[in-house]
């Protein structure tokens, strides 16, 4: 009989640091392979000097696990557009910036709305929603809703200044009965900064902190 592959999982406390199980792809932010291991964590405070794994250094910098009041209110908001509909979720989105950098002319922060549909074609808006690591971008075509949209193998990338981007159906469990937005994409503060715990919020652009 075939081994049956385990799902890979991420298991933390609210003040913990991540530990993942049966995970088989682990980059670095430029998709370069990094070492497995059957259970392994990963640095959640930020302070780790062997990131992106965890030494310890959480006992001497510890983690804050509870949700800052300040932190960018949950709410999906609808970008309409003669074939598609953009939707938007600014208490989800880690601020990677792909969307802004990508297609400028559909995401630009310094107007009103700043998300204009109809500025890119619908084949441009769903390829750079695709990219977006949070699952703060959704789209609606026909009447269907599009929120999940990723369908490789699960992994995880980690990123020089924090962030934990999640792919592939990872499952998330913790003591707080906490649950992605997205499933199948998902994104966890890898910084100790985020005010949106355990999910990024951006605030490794706005700090400074050690680089991997």
């Amino acid at each position: 009989m075939a081994d049956i592959k385990k799902k890979p999982a991420i298991i933390f406390t609210k003040y913990s640091p991540y530990t993942v199980t049966d995970l088989e792809n682990l980059e670095n932010s430029l998709g370069n392979s990094l070492d497995v291991k059957p259970v392994m964590s990963l640095c959640r405070c930020g302070e780790s000097k062997h990131k992106p794994y965890c030494d310890g250094s959480h006992c001497e910098h510890p983690i804050n696990g509870e949700k800052s009041p300040e932190r960018d209110p949950y709410k999906w908001k609808d970008y309409r557009g003669e074939k598609i509909t953009v939707h938007f979720n600014l208490g989800v989105c880690s601020h990677d910036g792909s969307c802004i950098r990508m297609l400028p002319a559909v995401f630009n922060v310094n107007r009103r709305p700043w998300i204009f549909p109809d500025a890119g074609s619908v084949d441009e808006l769903i390829s750079v929603i695709h990219k977006c690591p949070s699952g703060a971008l959704a789209y609606t075509i026909d009447g269907v809703l599009h929120k999940r949209l990723y369908n490789g193998e699960p992994k995880i990338k980690t990123l020089a200044k924090g962030p934990i981007e999640v792919y592939g159906d990872i499952e998330l469990k913790d003591d707080q009965g906490t649950q992605p937005e997205t499933p199948d994409h998902y994104v966890l503060c890898g910084c100790g900064c985020t005010k949106n715990t355990p999910f990024c919020s951006g605030e490794h652009l706005r700090k400074k902190r050690k680089a991997d």
